[in-house]
């Protein structure tokens, strides 16, 4: 019996101090509202912060809207200025393209056309190259070594092949059996054919282009200039014939450090007037490294040097 009281004592003594304890806290924060009025002065500083940041959005949408429409006006003058700087720079000069994977999208490569035409020249030939020029797997390289007619059926061998195929065919306008078979398997596109390419005759000497661009820059991180565009600058080189390595400014991956090792002329933003400019200009014989990027020498090539 002494037990149960025991209990029943330190029972009723807990329940007295927690009412106790609740009352004193109760007391404490109704006295003058301290707490409600730190949460009110939260959710009114978190509101004022939310206008401002609103307030600053729509600043900032308005000042973009304003830049854009400057940058438009400024472009569409570059390009008005520049079609009167290259008038006549490439008079009857034969030019073929070559377009390494997927940076260079086809209204692009209309654009250059138009540049290439505006100052006298003819686009004869563009060539997309759709893929790593290396095969994929040794079974590969034996299917692509037999269809070109290559004896040896290394990855190096077969690479080696399919770039001089691609480049004859660039340079020189020499299609046929091989050119089908690389286009077939997937590893070009033509886009614009010369007469006597679409035709499948001897190249001859109207065949033969001036110069060659080559466009390169990356969107997809793991294609790089070794892929494509170094093979294809390598063989045109022993082809002796003039080579322009451009890409677009916005690429991922810029390719113009390689090309620059190899000697070549270079254009590091080809998608804008001031690039059309410098690749009219180097197709003309200029020669140096033009554009906005890190590789660049200069803006673009002195044109005061060719009037």
């Amino acid at each position: 019996m002494m037990v149960d009281m025991k209990y029943h004592v330190a029972s009723l003594v807990a329940v007295f101090l927690a009412l106790g304890v609740g009352i004193l806290v109760g007391s404490a924060v109704a006295s003058d509202g301290a707490l409600v009025e730190q949460q009110e002065r939260m959710i009114d500083r978190l509101e004022a912060d939310f206008a401002r940041l609103k307030a600053d959005r729509d600043a900032l949408g308005a000042r973009l809207a304003a830049l854009e429409q400057a940058l438009s006006a400024s472009l569409s003058f570059e390009d008005m200025v520049a079609r009167g700087l290259i008038e006549g720079e490439l008079a009857g000069m034969r030019v073929a393209a070559v377009a390494c994977g997927d940076a260079m999208p086809p209204e692009g490569m209309e654009r250059i056309g138009r540049c290439v035409e505006e100052a006298g020249g003819e686009l004869v030939r563009v060539v997309r190259i759709r893929r790593r020029l290396a095969p994929a797997s040794a079974d590969e390289a034996r299917e692509v070594a037999a269809s070109l007619d290559v004896s040896l059926a290394g990855a190096e061998a077969v690479e080696r092949a399919v770039a001089e195929a691609l480049a004859a065919y660039a340079a020189l306008g020499e299609a046929g059996p091989r050119l089908d078979t690389l286009v077939s398997l997937g590893y070009a596109a033509p886009v614009v054919e010369a007469p006597a390419a679409a035709g499948g005759d001897a190249p001859g000497p109207d065949g033969r282009a001036d110069a060659v661009v080559v466009m390169g820059g990356s969107l997809d991180p793991a294609f790089g200039a070794q892929d494509a565009g170094i093979p294809i600058v390598r063989v045109l080189k022993r082809l002796r014939v003039d080579v322009v390595g451009v890409e677009p400014w916005d690429v991922k991956v810029s390719h113009m450090g390689d090309y620059k090792r190899e000697g070549i002329t270079t254009v590091d933003c080809v998608d804008l007037p001031l690039g059309r400019l410098s690749l009219v200009y180097a197709l003309a014989g200029q020669r140096g490294h033009f554009g906005i990027k890190g590789t660049a020498q200069s803006l673009v090539p002195d044109i005061l040097r060719r009037r």
